[in-house]
């Protein structure tokens, strides 16, 4: 039961830790300039719509490729 105590007390704490202490503060700066930093969220945006194309195109090949042997299929009704 202490130690649910103590881990409850930990979490309230890190919430109302408002200024963060020197080494803390270091690493929520940012890095690079601004174009710096928007140029590489479009990049991993970029990234993202390609993947998502790209697995739309692999989607929609396999369809059409099922769709084709059902036509082709002899068995087919």
């Amino acid at each position: 039961m202490a130690e649910k105590v103590r881990a409850m007390l930990r979490g309230v704490g890190s919430l109302l830790n408002i200024y963060p202490g020197p080494q803390r503060y270091e690493d929520l700066l940012l890095t690079g300039s601004a174009e710096d930093r928007l140029a590489e969220h479009w990049q991993r945006v970029g990234g993202h719509l390609r993947n998502a194309m790209d697995g739309y195109r692999d989607a929609e090949i396999g369809h059409r490729k099922q769709t084709r042997a059902r036509k082709e299929s002899p068995t087919a009704h």
